[in-house]
């Protein structure tokens, strides 16, 4: 079997990247981080779909959310192989949970030929193509990173696997299968203690039978019982029963003496209703006084009374406010005090301290002194511009005279020079001073212009002050403020006198408003107190009283009439006193001439005699509704007894079924463990040969226990160490051989090998041994080795081996 071609449409880091794989010896190589590891996961992801071993829902490993594209939404690829000389290819889109197997020579769609998985019942190309599931690829053909050891699931498929071989031949048996179904059918049948299972189901039925069956022969004994207590209760009926008989004729006789006297009675009371019918038509007149309107009239007069008192503490206070209002009228015009305006001194003040603060900051500001200084700088300014023109003039004179005498002296012509230079540095000097004189004189007549204006208004301003102070007749700023405090003073106290005179006449004001509203509330309670009486044909409210009293007389009278008709009508029942006497008429006196019987007493002993009946009868009714329960009962013992023979025999059937299965499973327990202990030896050599070679002889003999665990033989001593005592790289070594080994024993060496990064922990001489058995192996089978490094290539271009080289770089 070859894999020819991995297209990774959409899967992880990658994206329609392509690998091209060749028979033989195939090396991957790329830095950390490259994709080696995604590439090797991919191979596993096309033939597994990344479920998870022996579930049984669909359930994902943790890859399946690791290489999920971040930026795609596609998660798809292809994987075309070679199988027997048949190119085949395979599709499948993550994201969807699709898959699609297709013949590549003819294009037909074989996805529904190919194997489904244990569990989920989905197609599983692993399971088809290399004819075992995802346990035995991860721990034979596919060695990822660190990973050499095997898994304890392992063991069970070589086993099964080998059991396979070793027999029949055929991979339709399974030994695990066959262990498994008779687990599977120990679990179905359950124990005696798993009551939710067919053998605890018919034992707790077994056992709720038998009880059933006790209690219905405890049944049919209390039946016979109640059967004889029915009779009893019977006899007791028809005694009691003629008893009653006999009471109720007793109680006719008992009613008519009290009809009698009610008849008697009735008569009587239309005798007093005739009497009262007089007196109520003598109080008649007064049958129209109302109570209520008696209250409100006590209530108004209550409230007259309160009112005429308020008006006159009122009528006082008002004559009391307009007394002291007289009194304390002012006189004078609160504005104006002494001659003097209040509002207009207050502004001449403010006015007058305004003026203070700014003529005090006009002084404080003079520029005068600064003037002086600007001046004197002036004058020292010009006297050395007079003097530099002097020192230029003679300059320009002595230059005038070496001109001449350099006709004489052409040596004197140095001094034409300097005279000429100096000349020109005084023209300069006086050019600069002339320039600040200007700007001097400039800021001079600035300031003049300033200080002049700062003189005329302080001149302004005193001006002023001296009017404010002469208006007022105050010789200094201080009088004029003692001025002003003492007429504020005067105004304060003014103010406070106009305030009070105010509060008073707003008194004066509010016990006015309020007098009339009393009188107002006066007059409407006194008429309405007036139409009380009017209504009530009163003059008074004592008269009022009065005639209530009489028509609480007549009130009385009535209820009394009224209660009377109602006693009759009470006595008389649904009854009228011409049937009473129809029915009385009938009997003479002497009927009614016997000792009183007490009506009550012969009903309570009906009562008491009908309730010992009802007693009985449903005593008797209870009984037979129990006889008739315990019939239903007890009329199903012999199916009871029946159904318990049925559940006994099942019983029996599940527990001898349970002892087979427990004979089947030792059996093929016992066979699986001779079936390894047939293979073993085989596997052992071959473990043996394979690090014989790769070792250099350094380990030769290999024991494989049955768990796929392994321990070594020392080739001086003889002794056997564990591979734990071992190192990482020797460790890797074994486990790499037992994994051949095993592919090879339970397939043959048709299937691919994909090595990830596996030999990390080789040395270069291990690297070396295991380079050279895999070079010679990959002649019968393809070889998938990952690498993220460079000696696997150098050792094999060293040793002069073929290989596909591809790189992720």
């Amino acid at each position: 079997m070859i894999l020819k071609e991995l297209n990774l449409i959409s899967f992880g880091k990658f994206e329609n990247k392509i690998f091209k794989l060749e028979e033989g010896l195939n090396i991957i190589y790329g830095e950390n981080e490259s994709g080696k590891t995604t590439i090797h996961n991919f191979i596993y992801g096309m033939f597994y779909g990344f479920l998870r071993p022996y579930a049984k829902k669909r359930y994902y490993l943790e890859e399946y959310e690791r290489y999920k594209p971040w930026s795609r939404n596609e998660y798809m690829g292809i994987l075309k192989l070679v199988k027997n000389g048949k190119e085949y290819r395979i599709e499948r889109d993550f994201h969807k949970g699709e898959l699609k197997v297709y013949d590549e020579l003819t294009g037909e769609d074989i996805t529904s030929k190919i194997d489904n998985g244990e569990k989920v019942k989905l197609h599983l190309p692993g399971v088809h193509f290399f004819d075992f599931n995802s346990i035995v690829y991860k721990n034979t053909i596919s060695v990822s990173q660190l990973g050499n050891r095997v898994d304890l699931d392992l063991s069970k498929e070589v086993k099964d696997r080998l059991a396979n071989i070793s027999t029949s031949l055929d991979d339709e048996v399974s030994v695990k299968e066959a262990v498994a179904y008779l687990e599977d059918e120990l679990k179905k049948i359950g124990t005696g203690k798993a009551y939710t299972k067919p053998y605890g189901k018919v034992l707790i039925q077994l056992e709720k039978l038998r009880e059933k069956r006790k209690l219905v022969m405890e049944k049919q004994k209390e039946y016979n019982n109640t059967v004889d207590e029915i009779n009893i209760i019977r006899k007791r009926i028809e005694h009691e029963e003629e008893e009653l008989l006999g009471l109720k004729d007793l109680l006719v006789k008992a009613e008519l003496l009290e009809k009698k006297r009610f008849y008697d009675e009735i008569l009587d009371l239309q005798e007093q209703i005739k009497s009262l019918d007089k007196n109520i038509e003598l109080l008649k007149p007064y049958s129209f006084l109302n109570l209520e309107d008696y209250t409100t009239g006590l209530k108004f007069a209550k409230d007259l009374e309160i009112l005429d008192n308020q008006i006159e503490s009122l009528r006082s206070k008002i004559d009391g406010l307009e007394l002291r209002i007289k009194k304390d009228v002012l006189k004078e015009d609160g504005q104006i005090i002494k001659d003097i305006k209040v509002d207009e001194l207050t502004e001449d003040v403010n006015s007058f301290n305004e003026m203070e603060d700014e003529r005090n900051d006009l002084v404080l500001n003079s520029q005068q002194n600064r003037l002086e200084i600007l001046n004197g700088e002036a004058k020292n300014l010009e006297e050395r511009i007079k003097g530099l023109k002097i020192k230029g003039y003679a300059f320009l004179l002595f230059g005038a005279i070496a001109l001449g005498l350099v006709l004489v002296n052409p040596l004197i012509g140095i001094l034409l020079l300097a005279f000429t230079g100096l000349f020109i540095a005084t023209r300069k000097t006086i050019s600069k001073y002339s320039y600040e004189l200007d700007k001097l004189m400039n800021n001079i007549k600035i300031i003049g212009v300033e200080e002049e204006k700062r003189k005329n208004r302080l001149y302004a301003i005193d001006e002023k002050q001296k009017g404010i102070l002469h208006k007022y007749s105050c010789s200094s700023k201080v009088e004029l403020n003692q001025l002003y405090e003492k007429v504020r003073l005067m105004q304060i106290k003014y103010s406070q006198d106009l305030e009070y005179i105010n509060r008073l006449k707003s008194e004066l004001e509010e016990a006015k408003n309020l007098l009339e509203r009393k009188s107002g509330d006066r007059q409407y309670i006194k008429e309405r107190l007036d139409e009380i009486l009017y209504k009530n044909k009163s003059n008074t409210l004592e008269e009022f009283k009065e005639g209530l009293d009489k028509n609480k007389d007549y009130e009385r009278l009535l209820l009394d009439r009224e209660g009377k008709v109602e006693a009759i009508k009470r006595i008389l029942g649904d009854t009228t006193l011409e049937e009473l006497e129809s029915i009385l008429s009938e009997f003479d006196e002497d009927y009614f001439n016997i000792d009183k019987l007490d009506i009550s007493h012969v009903k309570n002993q009906i009562k008491l005699k009908e309730e010992s009946l009802s007693t009985l009868k449903s005593t008797w009714a209870r009984l037979e509704g129990r006889i008739n329960s315990l019939n239903d009962e007890i009329k199903y013992l012999a199916d009871i007894e029946g159904e318990i023979n049925r559940l006994e025999a099942e019983a029996k059937y599940y527990k001898d079924r349970i002892n087979s299965i427990e004979i089947a499973k030792r059996t093929i327990e016992k066979i699986s463990r001779e079936i390894h202990n047939q293979f073993a030896p085989e596997i052992n050599r071959q473990v043996s040969r394979i690090i014989n070679l790769i070792s250099k002889g350094k380990y030769g003999r290999v024991k494989v226990r049955d768990d796929l665990n392994m321990a070594v033989e020392n080739p001086s001593t003889g002794e056997i160490i564990p591979i734990d005592s071992l190192s990482g790289g020797t460790v890797d070594q074994l486990y790499f051989a037992l994994r051949f080994s095993i592919t090879t024993s339970i397939k043959g060496a048709s299937l691919p090998l994909i090595l990830d990064d596996c030999f990390i922990q080789y040395d270069n001489h291990r690297l070396g041994n295991i380079l050279k058995f895999i070079a010679e192996i990959s002649k019968e089978r393809q070889i998938i080795l990952f690498t993220c490094h460079y000696r696997e290539k150098q050792i094999l271009d060293k040793l002069g081996l073929e290989y596909n080289f591809i790189s992720l770089s």
